[in-house]
């Protein structure tokens, strides 16, 4: 697949090379105060006791991304704030990412997806939003002609982006709420959505009949020793949140078949979970992997090796 020539204009426009708004300097202030002493000494009080970190936790401002850490989904749900909806099943947030830029994470997940492209032309996107990534990198891509991309994601989501792709005329763009969809499909596209799943991957995987060939995961937060639960607050919302274990979400998905071929660096995204350094990641990771095991044909014309 080729990528498109853009114009200097939009390609610069990326540059934007301006200073940190106030209120993102005043995060940052937040953020290195809590981190050093005498703030920092509230974690250490209390030691490794939970009870203690969730209810301090519980005392920071509003606007902190991420708080608390929790034994499951449901216990974190319990602790997430009133007020705030929680969950991201709600008609008037469904097109909350709807303008979505590109990142530069967003580059090496495009390219291996331009690979995966090569193999078959149908991609499930799981958590894809209203199509943030099939509108945004079709300014890149060059798509095939006979392209199939299906978008994974809730009820909520699921309907208004069927409503925004009837407005603009696109065929080549439908949407679901079921993963048992992605029977048969070239490749499973997740970008900045497994984290927020009860279910693992490698579990929604094992119960396809003809898994994808190829998956392109990006902004993924995967930690080298430890798994948590903790509470994302994007503003208008609250969600129960996983920070992975690296090694034990590769292992899970190498039993399905699966190799790593490639991995990258996310540094837009981070996990910074005050009062647990030791959960907080400093930057997100890209995987591409691919399945090594022959088996059969799926259903949209795409080889599963």
């Amino acid at each position: 697949m080729t990528m498109k020539q853009r114009s200097r204009v939009e390609i610069l426009a990326a540059i934007e090379g301006t200073a940190l708004s106030s209120r993102a300097r005043i995060k940052a202030l937040v953020k290195a105060a809590l981190d050093v002493p005498p703030f920092s000494y509230l974690s250490v009080l209390g030691g490794h006791n939970g009870a203690y970190r969730r209810r301090i936790s519980r005392c920071l401002p509003s606007w902190i991304k991420f708080r608390g850490v929790y034994s499951s989904f449901e216990e974190a749900r319990a602790n997430a704030a009133r007020g705030v909806l929680l969950g991201f099943d709600h008609d008037e947030i469904a097109c909350a990412y709807r303008d979505y830029g590109m990142w530069p994470s967003d580059y090496p997940a495009m390219m291996w997806l331009s690979e995966a492209l090569g193999t078959g032309a149908s991609v499930f996107d799981f958590g894809g939003s209203v199509g943030n990534l099939f509108y945004l990198w079709e300014k890149y891509l060059k798509y095939p002609e006979d392209l199939k991309w299906l978008v994974c994601d809730l009820p909520a989501v699921a309907r208004a982006g069927d409503r925004l792709s009837k407005e603009k005329g696109e065929m080549r763009l439908s949407f679901t709420s079921r993963f048992e969809d992605a029977d048969g499909f070239n490749c499973l596209l997740a970008s900045g959505s497994l984290q927020c799943m009860e279910s693992s991957i490698g579990d929604l995987l094992r119960g396809l009949r003809f898994p994808p060939q190829h998956l392109v995961f990006n902004r993924l937060p995967l930690h080298a020793q430890f798994e948590c639960i903790t509470l994302q607050n994007v503003g208008w919302v609250t969600t129960a949140y996983r920070v992975f274990q690296r090694d034990r979400f590769l292992h899970d998905l190498e039993s399905l078949g699966y190799v790593v071929v490639d991995a990258w660096s996310a540094p837009d995204q981070s996990c910074w979970i005050p009062f647990y350094p030791e959960y907080s990641l400093e930057s997100y990771s890209g995987l591409y992997l691919r399945r090594v095991k022959a088996e059969s044909h799926g259903k949209n014309g795409s080889q599963v090796a």
